[in-house]
Formats: structure tokens, sequence, C-alpha cells
């Protein structure tokens, strides 16, 4: 897998110019998808030369890998930016809100189909997005599973599963008609519906019975 050229720490301008580059090759790759999209036309996007875009990234595909892994951190960091005084049922419900907002959202739907056309040729942008993606956002669910159950709130064997059930839930059947150009993008009410009915059939399954949650009552 090719890799960006740059050290970990990076000047105040330098990161600048690489986020203007990111978002000038977002916007080039969502137009013409992997294979139509060209660092050419990157460089004209944003305005400047190939000979500085390759001093940031070596090839078209390190670039396409830095904006995957780079939005997937941003979005994720997103979809999990819930108050911790939040109850249970309202942090499942501002995580299932976020959620289905980012993956039935045109952009998200367009990437996704980018992406998965060039993984039956490269696998490694398949991999790297669904680690970065929708692993990572089960991963950090899974966390915070774990944490529910040890304070007794839900009832789980398999945190990791519990995720993977939670975000198919989230996703419900919106996701493959949007994927498939069935339905628009959904509006906030809508979204609010599919959250709660998330949250409500998750609960059902995993909420701890009343004896065993912790008490609230003050001594």
């Amino acid at each position: 897998m090719t890799t960006t050229l740059l050290p970990p720490a990076m000047p105040a301008r330098v990161v600048a110019r690489r986020d203007a580059i990111l978002a000038a090759a977002h916007d080039v790759f969502l137009d013409h998808g992997f294979d139509g999209a060209s660092m050419s036309q990157v460089a004209q996007r944003l305005g400047g030369s190939k000979g500085t875009l390759y001093s940031y990234f070596d090839s078209k595909e390190a670039l396409f890998e830095a904006l995957v892994t780079e939005t997937c951190a941003r979005n994720s960091a997103a979809i999990f930016d819930i108050p911790d005084a939040a109850t249970l049922e309202e942090r499942l419900t501002a995580y299932a809100r976020h959620y289905i907002a980012l993956v039935c959202s045109d952009w998200a739907i367009r990437m996704l189909c980018i992406i998965a056309a060039k993984a039956q040729r490269r696998p490694a942008i398949g991999r790297l997005f669904f680690e970065s993606g929708p692993m990572a956002a089960v991963n950090g669910l899974a966390s915070r599973f774990r944490a529910d159950g040890d304070a007794g709130l839900l009832s789980i064997d398999d945190a990791q599963l519990a995720a993977e059930n939670f975000s198919v839930l989230c996703r419900g059947a919106l996701h493959l008609r949007r994927i498939l150009g069935l339905a628009p993008a959904p509006d906030p009410a809508m979204v609010a519906r599919l959250a709660n009915r998330a949250v409500a059939d998750f609960l059902a399954i995993y909420e701890a019975p009343p004896s065993s949650r912790p008490s609230t009552t003050v001594p």
C-alpha cells in the first residue's frame, strides 16, 4: 500500500496546504470516481502544480488512501461526540442519529460506491475503508458497551456482536435502498424515527433487567 510522504509532525502552513489538497481531491474523486480522477485534475482544482501535489502524496492511490482514512477519522469523532452525562438511551439515540445521517448521506453513498468498485481490483482499498470506517465505529461502540455492561446497564456476553447488531439496526433497509438509488437521503424527522426504532429494538434485546441495574438512590 502506498503512503503519504510527510512526517507526523507538520508546520501549520503545511497542514493547511495538505488539508486544501484533500478538499480538492474529495471533489475530484466524487465527480469522476477513482479511475476517472487524475492528479492533474486535483492540481487544477487546487490551483497549484502537480509538482507541489506530488511533494505531499507520491501517487493518486496515496492521496485517495489519505482522504479515506482522515475522513473516516473525522466522522468517527463526530458520531461519538456525546456528553458523558447522558443516559444510556440518550447516548444510544444520539449515536444512532449521527450514524444514520452519515451512512445514508449523499456523500457517504457516493464514496461507498467508488470504493466498492475499486476494491474489486484493489482489495487493499476496501480493507482500508472497512477498518477506518465501519470497523472503527463498531470497535468504538463495543468499548462503550463493555463499560455499560460492567456498570450493569446492559446484559451483554459479546460486546463486539452487540455493536455490530446495533449498527445493522441503525442502517435498516434504508441503507441498501440508498445504495441502489431507490430512496432519497433521509430528512431529520426520518432520521429521528429510524434512530428511535433502532434504540428501542436494541434495548429490548440487551438492556439489563431493573433488578440488576445500579441504584441511583442517594443514601
